[in-house]
């Protein structure tokens, strides 16, 4: 997470601070100094989302997020996602095959072929945003 704020001449002190504050957003502050080999599979989801938002990107891209992950840890992984579009305002699209994930959007557009067949806008859902 440090290299992306390095890129982009983040000081020294505010990237660390950042990189902290995202470990912790993200549940993981408490594997700040630990080795990839040494995350699950969920643990390594929530370090790519930090990455993905350490530098406060407008957009977030995520294809596939809670691929290879069981349903609690797919769970979080899209909770934190939803946070982040609900409280910072950023947008989150999320290309999945997992209907699970369906609660979690505001938007649903259908692909088949390569070519848009329709699309839903779910009435309500828990982590809908609020207009």
């Amino acid at each position: 997470m440090r290299l992306a704020l390095d890129v982009r001449s983040e000081q020294r002190r505010r990237a660390k601070a950042k990189s902290r504050q995202v470990l912790e957003r993200v549940g993981l502050a408490h594997k700040a100094t630990a080795f990839p080999r040494d995350l699950s599979g969920g643990e390594q989801q929530r370090v790519a989302i930090a990455r993905a938002i350490v530098a406060e990107p407008s957009a977030i891209l995520a294809d596939e997020p809670t691929a290879a992950l069981d349903g609690a840890n797919g769970q979080a992984i899209m909770t934190i996602l939803a946070s982040i579009a609900r409280e910072h305002g950023r947008a989150v699209l999320v290309v999945t095959h997992d209907t699970r994930l369906l609660e979690f959007a505001n938007r649903i557009l259908y692909i088949e072929d390569g070519a848009l067949t329709h699309e839903e806008r779910p009435a309500a859902n828990v982590y809908r945003l609020r207009a």
